[in-house]
């Protein structure tokens, strides 16, 4: 008999797994597609903020370069060379050559990129497309019973890879946002190590011009290399999430409904008992509760 219940049992597991696999399969397609969709998006806004850039970047630059800040601009920017871009005076704003240089670009995705990875909001990052990823094993505990505890067990996993993912996206985003500015930095490294290097009389015009004349060489391919290395970011991160997903979701049922049923104790009984004290201790707290409405 116990035989029997064990072959019962597994019958319909392995109907659940088929359905469970089915499913599985659907929603990260969905995933897939959603993430897919923003990331095209994202090239197209890129590609317009790398066209601008390369328009506008000589005249950003000499902005940047030809400021009002007195005879002593030359310590300024010595300081903007030989850290990389960027000079930070106390109490005073931050002066980064970077972000002017990436700003273009910067503001080509700031709308897209709220609407993909919003900080509040019922939806959540990629069009709330995590949280609504389900395998639907609410529904299926009710039409699979000899399987019910297993299928909890399923849906609990299911919520924690989701809360997973979600931080796994909301540390990233971070990184890819800040990643135009570091591409350029990373583009612009030579040139300020050369324009460190300058002493003497004609330092500061030296330092002017070989900034200048490196963004005007350069401009064609630096602004597309910064686009490459946020597209970058984004597959590698739609290539984590899947495959994060995937492996888990996976490794769940592998754990609740694929191990062999002979190796598992047949506790029917145990939790039928369970059940039925539970059953009984809710419903006296619910009349305790009621008496003391009373």
């Amino acid at each position: 008999m116990l035989g029997a219940s064990h072959a019962e049992t597994a019958s319909k597991k392995a109907d659940v797994c088929k359905v469970l696999e089915e499913k599985l399969n659907h929603e990260l397609v969905e995933v897939h597609k959603e993430i897919r969709k923003a990331c095209v998006a994202f090239e197209i806004c890129l590609s317009e903020g790398a066209e601008k850039s390369q328009k506008w970047c000589e005249g950003a630059v000499r902005s940047f370069l030809y400021r009002r800040d007195g005879r002593g601009f030359h310590k300024t920017l010595k300081s903007v060379v030989e850290n990389n871009g960027v000079y930070k005076p106390p109490k005073k704003k931050e002066l980064n050559l970077n972000v002017k240089l990436a700003s273009h670009m910067t503001d080509s995705i700031d709308e897209q990129f709220k609407k993909t990875f919003p900080n509040e909001g019922k939806h959540g990052p990629f069009n709330g497309i995590i949280s609504k990823f389900s395998l639907d094993t609410k529904r299926l505990a009710d039409d699979y019973k000899d399987v019910e505890l297993q299928l909890i067990f399923l849906n609990t996993e299911e919520e924690k890879l989701k809360a997973k993912v979600n931080t796994l996206i909301r540390k990233q985003k971070k990184k890819i946002y800040a990643c135009l500015p570091e591409a350029i930095e990373e583009s612009m490294q030579e040139c300020y190590a050369k324009a460190a290097g300058f002493r003497g009389q004609d330092t500061l015009r030296n330092m002017r011009e070989t900034i200048e004349n490196h963004v005007r060489d350069s401009k064609l391919t630096m602004f597309v290399n910064t686009m490459d290395v946020m597209m970058m970011m984004l597959k590698k991160l739609k290539e984590t999430i899947l495959n994060t997903m995937t492996t888990e979701m996976q490794k769940s049922m592998e754990a609740s409904l694929k191990m062999d049923d002979t190796s598992i104790p047949d506790v029917t009984s145990d939790y039928e008992i369970v059940k039925k004290c539970f059953e009984e201790l809710k419903e006296s707290f619910q009349h305790e509760t009621t008496t003391l409405v009373i």
